[in-house]
């Protein structure tokens, strides 16, 4: 995880040390993919700073397999894995400029309500976006808390 993230991030990669106090987190989900014995892309997520909600840390796919909607079932096991601890809520910080951001609300339609707009970060203008989780059991979203937002 560390590889690709220093790969992706460079001088702006998470630490060692965060990377692990992120993985090991109490309620914690990682999601990885491997193809040929190698790890290609993984995720993470923790509490967050909504009522029953998890932050996406980081989620990356190796280059030489982006392109390929790989992201889409490496978040789905995330989801599935918070679901079943209690969450409602990931709020993703989702990048402008690779199409990610717009991906998300596609992708979430319904689910996805922006919390806050593009706004710059370090890692290029982002847009803060919760997406309500399914119910673990198959049936309907969870109610997310709709008391927090950043920006209304």
């Amino acid at each position: 995880m560390l590889e690709l993230e220093r790969q992706e991030w460079r001088s702006r990669a998470f630490s060692r040390a965060e990377m692990r106090r992120q993985v090991a987190a109490g309620r914690a989900a990682v999601g990885t993919l491997v193809a040929e014995d190698r790890l290609v892309g993984f995720a993470v997520a923790t509490p967050g700073w909504l009522a029953r909600g998890a932050t996406l840390n980081n989620v990356l796919i190796d280059p030489a397999y982006r392109g390929r909607g790989l992201v889409w079932p490496l978040l789905a096991a995330v989801e599935r894995e918070l679901g079943t601890r209690g969450f409602a809520t990931l709020v993703i910080d989702a990048r402008v400029d690779n199409g990610f951001a717009d991906a998300i609300e596609r992708r979430y339609g319904a689910r996805a309500r922006v919390l806050a707009r593009d706004h710059p970060s370090l890692y290029g203008a982002q847009r803060t976006i919760a997406v309500e989780l399914s119910d673990p059991s198959g049936g309907r979203p969870r109610r997310a808390s709709r008391r927090s937002s950043i920006d209304r």
